[in-house]
């Protein structure tokens, strides 16, 4: 559930690819509904973050990781057994890759 409806503005933190910084960088024509379905998705070379059946994020590791973040494409890339969604405090979606 999303709190605040009036808001379409999420932003969102990618383990091991972006700073971890709440308001850095934001999702896109993330729907008003105050119930929200995430479908999260991994490729090898993408992250896709689907909401209420609209692309929120198409995150490419090989372009989209932050410079300093040199560890981004290798991590994501490779296998994991999921990605946790970790945080929808304050429409602040944090995302990280699993390898239990």
């Amino acid at each position: 559930n999303c709190d605040n409806v009036d808001t379409s503005q999420w932003s969102y933190c990618i383990g091991d690819c972006t700073v971890i910084e709440w308001k850095k960088q934001f999702l896109h024509d993330v729907p008003h509904a105050k119930l929200k379905h995430w479908i999260i998705t991994k490729s090898s070379s993408h992250l896709k973050v689907v909401c209420n059946k609209v692309t929120v994020l198409h995150f490419n590791f090989s372009t989209d990781c932050d410079s300093d973040k040199r560890d981004g494409e290798r991590v994501w890339s490779r296998k994991a057994k999921s990605a946790e969604f970790l945080s929808n405090v304050n429409n602040w979606l944090l995302l990280r890759t699993v390898d239990y």
